[in-house]
């Protein structure tokens, strides 16, 4: 039996869409066809869907006046629809909130090294956007991240450029991440998919540094973004990392003083007094 509610519960406002092409889906838990359906009423006049995140199952209503009343009507979800709700709840963590997946072994060959050049395995170095080539490097993550089988749900040519959104994610910044660990070199960047423009963005990449991965530097301000003094320190087996970040520093146009020790452990300060920015070896 369908409810109904008065006309009055129409009047009421209803969440704003962040695109309008974009499907919004409202939870209910554990719910009952009943149930979902009251969900679907108190959205107002609309087409809406309603999911069970413990069931798996989404259904489209349309919510209409009929008689001075609210009437929902359910029809089965769009296959695209179903197809791109199974795909984020396979990347949801309950335990965390956040759709994220990671990729293990990632082995791209970086700007530069493809085709029988001297190949080198892409890593967070080749993303940062202090370097010249980022834009290719970041090219092929982008491309490299599509290839996903996991991931495919996000490719909207089969739904007319929709993409679903559930409720929460417009009350507050949330996006798909996806972390990638690259082979080679350890390291690893986080990339996050942006609803808007239906793209990855790089958001950040991290190195190995004494005490574990660090974020690896995206411009001058981070590696001293206040006045005073910033310290950066590699364990004796992380020549390559400390060479790396004087890399960084000399595309940032910050001079580096002083020279690497043979052995040990290798350390940095940089300086900063107004925008003038220094590092030295100590």
């Amino acid at each position: 039996m369908k409810k109904m509610l008065w006309l009055l519960l129409a009047a009421m406002p209803i969440q704003a869409v962040a695109n309008e092409e974009d499907p919004i889906a409202y939870k209910c838990y554990y719910c009952t066809p009943d149930e979902m359906e009251e969900v679907a009423l108190a959205q107002g006049v609309g087409r809406h869907y309603v999911y069970d995140a413990e069931r798996l199952n989404i259904v489209g209503y349309t919510v209409s006046v009929q008689d001075g009343h609210l009437m929902a009507h359910a029809f089965a979800a769009e296959s695209w629809v179903k197809s791109q709700f199974l795909g984020m709840m396979a990347l949801y963590d309950p335990s965390s909130g956040v759709m994220f997946t990671g990729i293990l072994d990632v082995a791209l060959l970086a700007p530069g090294s493809e085709h029988g050049r001297n190949s080198r395995y892409l890593w967070a170095q080749d993303l940062t956007s202090l370097n010249p080539r980022h834009h290719e490097a970041r090219k092929t993550i982008r491309r490299f991240l599509g290839d996903q089988q996991n991931l495919n749900f996000l490719d909207t040519s089969v739904s007319g450029g929709k993409l679903l959104r559930f409720q929460y994610m417009l009350e507050r910044k949330h996006t798909i991440t996806a972390i990638l660990f690259f082979s080679g070199r350890n390291s690893s960047a986080t990339y996050e998919f942006d609803h808007g423009s239906r793209q990855w963005r790089h958001a950040a990449g991290y190195a190995p540094q004494q005490g574990g991965e660090r974020r690896v530097q995206e411009n001058r301000e981070d590696f001293a973004p206040i006045e005073g003094t910033n310290s950066f320190a590699f364990h004796s087996d992380q020549k390559p990392y400390a060479e790396a970040f004087i890399e960084r520093a000399a595309w940032a146009g910050i001079p580096v003083h002083g020279q690497l020790p043979t052995y040990g452990r290798m350390s940095f300060t940089c300086k900063r007094a107004a925008n003038d920015i220094q590092c030295y070896i100590d």
